[in-house]
């Protein structure tokens, strides 16, 4: 059995702990730190940022072929249960500049970022890692139009604030330990004792499955004067990916553009001062000040892929699943859908706030740090990297527990 090199991962993890260390410095202090150009995608299930969250799920559930039995076959089944999925990221970013070596760009002003991220899914509630996805790499914001102030960065959304990102990051995807021992690989192998904790077929074959990618995107926000006078903003972006590789990228034909795009509303997002409506006042009851400022929100974000076939990695015909005595592939055949097919995630819930962050005339800044409590539901076909080819729906478990998502 062939288990993945932790040494990555724990390389990662403290990549990540060194670039949290001074966003959370700088959050704590209102007016301080880097301001950011471009708004974190709040609904991308993989945007670097921290977030947590119990979900039911419903999703056709793809096993592989019985190591011991060449006649075996792989397949799917309907499965439901409940998951657990958890992020842990950071993107920090160099101060807003106007000029690059004294040249004066298409920008009213730039940014240069890092980003590292973590995103761990768990079946039930924790209890044994199915999938782990690593991200890394650069980014390169723009502010193309919109107000501006040089002490809390986008001072307005009157009129539209226009910005754009270009990054460049490198993924890979593990599949858990605990996945591939406590399954029923073999007929000699009787998995867990209670497989029912994880299931009575033989796992999926562990694939490398690594690339880098190159992706631009396009945001633009605005506070509508017909929507609630003003004070909320309402941010529209598009844009996509092309995948690439600094080493032969794994699966070798998991090649084709991601296309993205999405909607964002917050109900106070022009609002230097954001009204203390009830939820404000029951937050800052214990504190008996306006130690929080809340808003409301709503995001939606839509992805096209072509989904890849993963059964036929040891296919030279291309189609359908052919056995191996091992538990890996290297992925040599395999191909995509010849479709694209969409994804969605969206959210609803509400932003908190440090007053002091939050309100501009205490130094604060429209946006933020901030924690978003929010209900959640995902359509399409599953984020995580080691099943990218199995359709998934979730929802909050029991219709109410909440995502749990923090932006420093």
């Amino acid at each position: 059995m062939i288990f993945h090199d932790r040494r990555p991962s724990v390389a990662i993890a403290l990549l990540i702990i060194a670039l949290c260390a001074p966003s959370i410095s700088s959050a704590a202090r209102p007016g301080t730190g880097s301001v950011r150009l471009f708004r974190p995608l709040v609904a991308d299930p993989r945007e670097e940022q921290f977030q947590m969250k119990l979900i039911h799920y419903t999703e056709q559930w793809r096993y592989g072929t019985d190591v011991t039995d060449s006649t075996s076959q792989g397949g799917f089944e309907e499965r439901s249960g409940t998951a657990w999925d958890v992020g842990i990221g950071a993107n920090p970013r160099l101060d807003p500049m106007r000029r690059m070596f004294q040249w004066k760009g298409p920008w009213s002003r730039y940014q240069l970022g890092l980003s590292a991220g973590v995103f761990g899914h768990f079946d039930r509630s924790g209890k044994e890692l199915l999938n782990a996805d690593y991200q890394f790499g650069v980014s390169f914001d723009m502010l193309q139009s919109g107000a501006w102030s040089d002490t809390i960065g986008i001072s307005g959304f009157d009129r539209p604030v226009v910005t754009s990102q270009i990054s460049i990051y490198h993924r890979s995807t593990h599949l858990g330990d605990e996945y591939l021992s406590l399954g029923d690989f073999g007929v000699n192998q009787d998995g867990h004792p209670d497989q029912d904790e994880l299931f009575g077929h033989p796992p999926v074959k562990r694939v490398d499955l690594t690339y880098e990618a190159i992706r631009g995107l396009v945001s633009a926000e605005m506070a509508p004067a017909w929507i609630n006078a003003g004070r909320s903003t309402v941010r529209l972006y598009a844009g996509g990916e092309l995948k690439w590789a600094i080493r032969p990228r794994t699966p070798r034909a998991f090649s084709s553009p991601i296309a993205q795009m999405g909607i964002e509303i917050r109900s106070a997002g022009n609002q230097r001062d954001p009204h203390d409506g009830w939820l404000s006042r029951l937050l800052n009851a214990p504190f008996g000040r306006p130690f929080f400022e809340t808003e409301w929100f709503t995001a939606v974000d839509l992805k096209l892929a072509k989904p890849y076939d993963f059964a036929s990695c040891d296919n030279p015909d291309g189609t359908g699943e052919v056995w191996t005595p091992n538990l890996w592939t290297a992925c040599r055949y395999g191909h995509e859908a010849k479709s694209y097919a969409g994804s969605w995630h969206a959210m609803i819930g509400f932003s908190a706030y440090s007053g002091a962050h939050r309100r501009t005339a205490d130094g604060g800044r429209l946006q933020a740090p901030e924690i978003l409590i929010a209900l959640e539901w995902y359509h399409g076909y599953s984020p995580n990297g080691q099943f990218l080819d199995q359709r998934q729906e979730t929802s909050p478990l029991g219709s109410v527990v909440p995502s749990i998502t923090i932006h420093f």
